[in-house]
């Protein structure tokens, strides 16, 4: 099949847009040949995805052990690598633009992140390839390939 360019900057802030609605998204990590998948609470800041988790959750370690994951909702699939961002998710002064989106977003635990201050951090995604599935008179996937900065419809 042959691949039609897209705009970069237009399909990116579609995705964008899809981000900021999700209230939760399902996150995959793989350690040891042992793929696990949860449901998180996402908060975008861009294209990038934060999440607050304890440190010694099994998520924690097996990001530690491979920061590479895939996110997935909806229609939308995303590739990325992940990294801890903030020792505390509590402390707004470690990452206040996260602060403000989660309590926006999560008005019902506004004040009381998620997880305790004691073992809690936040995990930043870095999307390296997001895919769109999209049906109109035929389906297609519309894929925003940030590593090679370029966007295509098969």
């Amino acid at each position: 099949m042959n691949a039609t360019m897209l705009n970069f900057d237009e399909l990116a802030k579609e995705i964008i847009r899809v981000l900021e609605e999700t209230k939760t998204i399902v996150f995959a990590t793989s350690q040891d040949n042992k793929v696990t998948a949860r449901t998180i609470n996402p908060v975008n800041i861009g294209l990038d995805i934060y999440f607050g988790t304890g440190n010694p959750s099994p998520k924690y370690q097996q990001i530690c052990a491979n920061p590479y994951v895939a996110l997935a909702t909806g229609s939308i699939q995303i590739e990325a690598i992940a990294a801890a961002e903030a020792t505390s998710v509590n402390y707004p002064s470690e990452n206040p633009e996260y602060s403000k989106k989660y309590d926006i977003k999560f008005p019902h635990q506004a004040g009381g992140l998620y997880p305790p201050a004691k073992d809690g951090v936040i995990i930043k995604c870095v999307p390296t390839k997001i895919t769109l599935f999209k049906f109109t008179d035929k389906s297609y996937w519309d894929t925003l390939d940030i590593k090679e900065k370029r966007a295509y419809r098969e």
